[in-house]
């Protein structure tokens, strides 16, 4: 009679332990791995505006990188350049307006989706519109980056700076 073929017990506890750091340690080896992986599994979220919310205005959770992304300094949809200073997409950005994300009180401001239209909020500066991106339920880093575009490009007193 033959005992069955079984690992010695040190020799299973040994690969148990040596799996659990390699799955605790993976993350930290291939973090670019892990990024492009992230990248390619997030729902992109993008911002519709202007009458009947048809206007693209650009992604607000992609690589700053890409051409659509509002993140991207040289894209025309870019918050961060001058383009839009000179082109429709200016209604959007300004201190007063139905449509601007800057303007509190804007009664049509841009919606955020994702690609099969499922509604985020709204893309505006306002902390009690109840669904809004500044507004308790609403997403921090998103405002955050939406004010300081805001008052970089409207003055306190809600006058509009000239562009460069």
């Amino acid at each position: 009679m033959t005992a069955p073929l079984t690992p010695p017990r040190h020799t299973t506890r040994y690969t148990l332990w040596a799996g659990l750091c390699l799955a605790l340690l993976a993350p930290n080896l291939m973090p670019g791995a892990l990024q492009a992986q992230e990248a390619i599994t997030r729902q992109k979220l993008v911002i519709y505006g202007g009458p009947l919310f048809r206007e693209f205005l650009g992604c607000v959770n992609c690589d700053p990188y890409e051409t659509d992304s509002v993140w991207n300094k040289y894209s025309p949809l870019g918050w961060e350049n001058s383009y839009s200073d000179y082109s429709h997409l200016y209604i959007y950005r300004q201190a007063h307006g139905a449509y601007s994300a800057c303007d509190p009180f804007a009664s049509s401001p841009p919606r955020v989706v994702d690609p099969q239209n499922k509604f985020y909020g709204y893309l505006n500066i306002s902390k009690v519109r109840p669904e809004g991106i500044c507004s308790p339920h609403g997403n921090s880093a998103i405002c955050d980056r939406l004010t300081d575009m805001c008052e970089k490009r409207n003055n306190i007193d809600g006058t509009a700076n000239l562009p460069d």
